[in-house]
């Protein structure tokens, strides 16, 4: 037992051989004497080998679960405020998409495909042992992080039961280790972004072809043409640069850890600053975290880990009705023949912009003031007792608190408002409470057969509180509160609450670490379900492998490892509104002409649990001490899907006063079955040099198994996609053929028809010969064959280093995903928006018969207005793949810092995100995960400097 300055007494015969171990550090060996100084050094590859299993540790060789787990050198070097989009492609398996550049964007994250068609898929996520919020995650420093680990098959997620039907991200916070003294880290990076992919624009006519399309066309006459030529003369604005600016980034960090005696801490404050490329847009966030661990004993430990954190984030109002907020279309279809710049060289700003109609963007974000705060709370306490050797007992108690504000401004000095401003503020408190309770016990039998039993409870409780109030009429910007406000004001508040309790069990067992067998076995509460159904019951069973350690291969030297594993379980979904089971009222209702109450939503007492079943098998192999091979199976079914399930007039739910269209009702089944492949390898090994690579696949088909009311088919309005049994989701849409060389007309698929003439609309016409030129969107809808979810993703790279130099390159795909370019719709339809600017291909129109054109005739267009309908021709190839990360660096040799005591550490590098973009996709973006791709403040691409310094 050591003091608190680490001092310690043995004794000993001088020179005898002294053990020093301690877990997570190397193992060192000391010959006895009268003052010994052991300095205790990281392990880092016996960390790496442990990962956290529900409510324990095991390490990585010895379990059948499929967990991928990413360090902290990882994360370090990427310079993004969404930590999630640095994981990009570097996990087999989980598809990461970034909608947006907005600076606070969060990535939309699923594991395997989309689990559900009903329900929310976002993974749990895991902080230090209690669950959290997606919004926390963003919030923190991820430089605080010593690990991701991405928990993916039954064997490993089951032991979370309702929550884990989506996934489990679990994320460790570091910790100090004993040292001498205190390491002090600091980190400061400063960045430039800009679009990621600005190819798109270049599609965009310019001011002389524009002239020349509408004179030919026919648009506008030769005189009109001329006319504009006259007074526009050989402006030629490119919207997108006047709208999009080189926008600056700031990120700054320290951290300072240590230990003495039984107790270690760690220590962080960051800041980051980060400006949209939007004008306008911004994100700023402050945090602080504290890490304090100490063994009271022999026996007792405690520790608490705490964090907190302040965002603000400024984000473009958006309106499809003005030009002066939908930025993004501005930069499509304004003339480029209109400048935004006076003849004396200053901006139109507090006027409408001449030729245009509408106000500069840049003014409106002066009057138009939105602000999005919020501050988060979080303590994780946690004290483990072990009684006796191999048994422990373990309570986590954990609390996070998320104080959100928005603040809209609307200052009557914008003369849009002719003096009526508007002032409206929001707040809400989100508070989650959960604490868990664990059992362990580990034994040994005759040295060959090895146990661990686990028994535990949990319980998880979130209140959250809501508060409005919105006021206009207000008439001076200095006096802007809502008590000035002097026309409408309206206030709201609300407030919901739901509970889970849990109580789980664990066992494993394994023969001479050989042969292995995990058991889980859990059982939910929720307070969302009605209490008939508010119980569910979750298990799963876990077999492992260690074939390289049978006889007939402990001789085969260039086999390392072989590993088999499978895993069959079942996990839950309870993602839902918290009270869908129950039927609420709300205002509205009007009783003999007086205000009263009326149903707000059909409740549903007999909902209960969405739940998967999943078999997952795979093998794993290393190979010439060099080369890792990861290959796994699995087979995902979603049974009794959470779903809107459309009410038909005969249940009474359709009356004058109360419509619900729909109903949440457990109906159908949906499978994602795939593969997940992984290989890792050392190139060059060598003293002071190497290379190393490694590539990650997933192939994922996702199909539905049974929709409900006998239904084979359900198409869902206005979104463009829908469900048949037996086929992935797909896009439906009148599926466009050709325009006909004879007539100019467009030309699309006839549907096939039922024995009653209806269409049927599963299955497309594509190979028939029976067209149409009649467009008749609701009839001509049908399958395109086109997926709503990408069936392949994955990620490659490698990292290089020479004595101090590194080079490291990530890159990330997405193949086979399909969505509808919704910006065309606009820039080839130059009838329909007549004025603004066109893509260079609308010249590329029907003219006389046996013409091989794009887009019907001239003659069509005027007649009707459009030369694209919403059919597949918007629909464009989203596949992608980008150079995520690009880092050069160079650590400083420890004998280029001997001549002093002050500097520890040194590093510079660079790094480039999402430097390249390959992509077929014909719209700004191919990474929108959605239906369509519109009104997004487009990705970015970012040129980061940074400096690491450590004392």
């Amino acid at each position: 037992m050591t003091g608190m300055d680490g001092d310690f007494t043995l004794k000993a015969k001088q020179g005898e051989l002294i053990i020093v171990s301690y877990v997570g550090y190397k193992t060192q060996e000391v010959a006895a004497a009268p003052n010994l100084n052991i300095k205790l050094v990281p392990d880092t590859e016996l960390l790496d080998d442990v990962v956290v299993i529900g409510y324990g540790t095991r390490k990585v060789a010895n379990t059948s679960a499929s967990v991928v787990k990413i360090n902290s050198k990882e994360l370090q070097a990427k310079p993004t405020a969404n930590i999630m989009d640095a994981v990009q492609g570097k996990v087999a398996g989980v598809k990461v998409l970034t909608s947006s550049g907005e600076p606070s964007e969060r990535a939309s994250i699923n594991f395997h495909g989309k689990g559900s068609l009903g329900s929310d898929t976002t993974p749990l996520y895991i902080l230090d042992g209690v669950p959290v919020s997606d919004g926390l995650i963003q919030s923190l420093n991820p430089n605080d992080f010593e690990s991701m680990q991405f928990l993916k098959d039954a064997a490993a997620t089951s032991i979370y039961g309702a929550r884990a039907a989506n996934g489990v991200i679990y994320i460790t916070t570091k910790r100090g280790v004993a040292r001498e003294r205190a390491q002090i880290s600091v980190r400061t990076q400063y960045g430039i972004s800009d679009l990621a992919n600005p190819g798109y624009y270049k599609k965009l006519m310019n001011t002389n072809e524009l002239f020349s399309f509408w004179e030919e066309s026919g648009i506008k006459s030769k005189d009109e043409v001329a006319d504009l030529r006259k007074t526009y003369g050989n402006n030629n604005t490119e919207w997108w640069k006047y709208y999009y600016q080189s926008a600056p980034s700031f990120q700054s960090d320290i951290n300072v850890s240590g230990g003495a005696g039984r107790t270690n801490y760690y220590f962080s404050a960051g800041y980051l600053s980060q400006k949209g490329i939007r004008a306008g847009s911004s994100y700023d966030k402050i945090n602080m975290r504290l890490n304090l661990n100490s063994s009271l004993n022999d026996y007792i430990k405690m520790g608490i880990n705490s964090s907190v954190s302040y965002d603000k984030a400024r984000i473009s109002p958006k309106s499809y009705a003005s030009k002066e907020t939908y930025v993004s279309l501005a930069t499509l279809i304004n003339p480029p023949y209109i400048t935004p710049y006076k003849e004396d060289g200053s901006e139109y700003f507090d006027e409408p912009i001449p030729g245009l109609g509408a106000y500069n963007p840049k003014y409106h974000m002066t009057k138009d003031i939105p602000f999005d705060k919020t501050l988060y709370m979080n303590v994780v306490g946690n004290i483990t007792i072990t009684p006796f050797k191999n048994f422990q007992l373990r309570s986590m108690v954990g609390v996070e608190v998320a104080d959100y504000t928005r603040d809209r401004l609307r200052l009557p000095s914008w003369k849009k408002l002719a003096g009526n401003g508007t002032n409206s503020k929001q707040f809400s408190r989100d508070v989650l409470f959960s604490t868990n309770n664990v059992a362990e016990y580990k034994f040994s039998v005759a040295d060959d057969h090895h146990f661990i039993t686990l028994a535990g409870h949990e319980y998880i409780n979130s209140k959250y509180n809501f508060f409005s109030a919105l006021g206009s009429g207000i008439n001076d910007d200095r006096l802007t509160e809502l008590q000035f406000a002097t026309k409408d004001k309206t206030i709201e508040s609300k407030t919901k609450e739901y509970a889970f309790l849990s109580f789980f069990g664990q066992f494993s067992y394994d023969y001479q670490e050989k042969y292995f067998l995990d058991l889980v076995l859990r059982n939910d509460a929720s307070s969302r379900f009605s209490e008939k159904h508010r119980n569910a019951m979750f298990w799963s069973a876990g077999l492992l492998w260690k074939a390289k350690k049978e006889d007939f291969l402990a001789n085969v030297d260039w086999l390392n490892s072989l590993d088999f594993k499978a895993s069959y379980g079942t996990q839950g979904n309870a993602n839902i509104g918290n009270y869908e089971s129950y039927a609420t009222v709300g205002d509205g209702g009007k009783y003999m002409n007086n205000p009263g109450w009326k149903i707000a939503k059909a409740g549903n007492d007999e909902l209960t649990w969405e739940s998967q079943d999943k078999l997952t098998v795979g093998v794993a192999a290393t190979l010439f001490d060099r080369l890792s091979i990861d290959f796994e199976f699995y087979n995902r079914l979603t049974r009794n899907m959470l779903m809107d399930v459309p009410q038909p007039y005969t249940s009474g739910l359709k009356l004058d006063d109360m419509d619900f269209a729909s109903i949440k009702q457990n109906v159908g089944s949906y499978q994602n079955r795939g593969v997940d492949i992984k290989i890792t390898g050392d190139i060059v090994r060598g003293k002071d040099y190497g290379v190393s690579g490694y590539f990650n696949f997933n192939y994922n088909a996702d199909k539905i198994v049974k929709l409900f009311q006998g239904r084979d088919e359900w198409i869902l309005p206005g979104y463009g996609f829908g469900y048949v049994v037996g086929q992935p989701v797909n896009f439906m849409y009148p599926i466009f053929k050709d325009i006909d060389p004879k007539t100019g007309d467009p030309r699309w698929y006839l549907p096939k028809l039922d024995k009653d003439g209806n269409p049927i609309k599963g299955i497309n016409n594509m190979n028939d010969n029976e067209v149409t030129s009649d467009f008749d969107e609701s009839f001509l809808e049908q399958n395109t064959g086109k997926h709503r979810y990408p069936p392949i993703t994955g990620g490659f790279g490698f990292s290089a280093n020479w004595r101090g130099l590194s080079l490291d390159a990530d890159f990330a795909f997405v193949l086979g995903k399909w969505m509808i370019a919704n910006e065309t719709y606009f820039t080839k339809n130059p009838v329909a928006f007549a004025g603004m600017n066109t893509e260079k291909d609308s010249r590329n129109y029907w003219k006389q018969e046996g013409d091989n054109a794009r887009y019907p005739s001239m003659k069509y267009q005027l007649a009707t207005g459009t030369a694209t309908k919403f059919d597949s021709s918007l629909l464009s190839d989203a596949s992608f793949m980008r150079l995520k990360n690009l880092t050069i660096g160079y650590t400083f040799q420890k004998k280029l810092l001997e001549k002093q005591n002050v500097i520890t550490g040194l590093k510079v590098y660079g790094t480039a995100r999402n430097l390249l973009t390959f992509t077929k996709f014909e719209g700004i973006d191919p990474e929108v995960d959605s239906n369509l791709s519109f009104h997004t403040n487009p990705n970015t691409r970012q040129f980061v400097l940074g400096l690491e310094v450590s004392f």
